[in-house]
């Protein structure tokens, strides 16, 4: 078996969605072996499955590669998320470059090296500000993906950053008005939980709002058929199975509510 295919059944063994077909038990084991792992010796042999370190929480891999990354800073930073918005701020076109190639370069010997072709093609379809946090998400052929969610207030040694990296499972061409989730679920970074949803959207949308229970209104990024959204806490976790409903505006400025799931 192939360190993708291996890396992909261990993380896919952890969705709730795949719990009729996959023992529970082995996924508990899973899950703990995954968490226990140090993070400072992820990279200590090429035969090792851990280098990715996940924290997958919820199920947030069925639809893509890698599922969802936790790369931990050191103390500090925006803790407990204290500057993040509901609403996100556009960035200046410098400020779009460089967190685009910190995006790349933190990326680039995910799964030894296998994504490093689709990063060097892949554009920047979203680059957004949520206070001291910036999400980026790069997209490249194939419906390929890169998201970078990162704690832009760590001024030395590192940053607290989230992500996912990967393909859909399912390739099929998006309607004007469909949504394809790529990432969906809960995941621990150093300030906390956070719950994201990003993924693929159909040309005729152009907007898209998640009424959060704890946070209000939060309203995501659409740009160039992508969309994402996070908010702290562990609001999403079930929602890779659940469902999750957000309101989606279209460019003939008609609105109605879909439902991302990973079983859309």
């Amino acid at each position: 078996m192939s360190p993708r295919q291996d890396t992909d059944t261990l993380l896919q063994s952890l969705d709730p969605a795949k719990a009729s077909r996959i023992d529970a038990h082995r996924s508990r084991s899973d899950l703990v072996r995954i968490l226990s792992t140090d993070p400072s010796k992820a990279h200590s042999s090429p035969k090792k499955r851990t280098y990715r370190r996940p924290a997958v929480l919820g199920g947030a891999v069925a639809a893509v590669t890698a599922g969802l990354l936790v790369l931990p800073g050191l103390t500090g930073g925006d803790q407990a998320f204290a500057t993040w918005t509901a609403v996100p701020s556009g960035m200046s076109a410098k400020e779009r470059h460089d967190v685009a190639e910190e995006c790349r370069a933190s990326n680039r010997d995910v799964g030894g090296g296998m994504y490093r072709d689709d990063l060097a093609t892949a554009k920047v379809a979203i680059s957004e500000r949520r206070g001291a946090w910036t999400t980026v998400v790069l997209a490249g052929q194939g419906g390929f993906s890169a998201l970078c969610i990162t704690d832009d207030s760590f001024q030395l040694f590192g940053k607290s950053r989230m992500g996912s990296i990967g393909g859909p499972a399912n390739t099929a061409p998006l309607g004007p008005r469909d949504l394809r989730s790529m990432a969906l679920g809960t995941g621990t970074m150093g300030a906390g939980d956070i719950s994201l949803a990003a993924g693929e959207a159909g040309s005729a949308v152009v907007a898209m709002t998640y009424q959060s229970k704890t946070q209000g209104e939060v309203a995501a990024t659409v740009s160039l058929g992508r969309f994402a959204l996070w908010l702290p806490g562990e609001e999403l976790r079930d929602a890779s199975s659940a469902g999750m409903d957000v309101m989606v505006t279209y460019d003939d400025g008609t609105t109605g509510v879909r439902t991302l799931s990973f079983e859309e």
